[in-house]
């Protein structure tokens, strides 16, 4: 079985708001909603009625939004003077799970 999530916004009005242009650098004004999306899967496979394994992963993508944000952040803390972040990073997630009931 596989699955897309997609997360975004209805209204970014409010996190403008919290970003003004001048005072945040590299704030252009407007947030994008595309926040995030996510792909994944699993996969079960059940030996007897009492044990089953199941693999299971995802991938998450940031979306426009989360990378505007991700670009006001400061991600230089050791040195003095701002580096924004890029937010270019895929979140990767597996688990492999072996189930027994009694």
């Amino acid at each position: 079985m596989g699955f897309y999530v997609y997360r975004g916004m209805l209204n970014s009005r409010l996190l403008e708001q919290a970003f003004r242009v001048g005072v945040d650098q590299g704030f252009t004004g407007k947030f994008d909603l595309a926040q995030e999306h996510e792909i994944g899967g699993y996969w079960q496979w059940t030996l007897n009625p009492y044990f089953d394994i199941r693999l299971s992963g995802n991938a998450a993508i940031l979306g426009e939004g989360f990378k505007q944000l991700a670009e006001m952040a400061d991600c230089n803390l050791q040195q003095p003077g701002f580096q924004n972040c890029t937010g270019k990073t895929t979140a990767l997630k597996g688990e492999i799970r072996f189930r027994a009931r009694f």
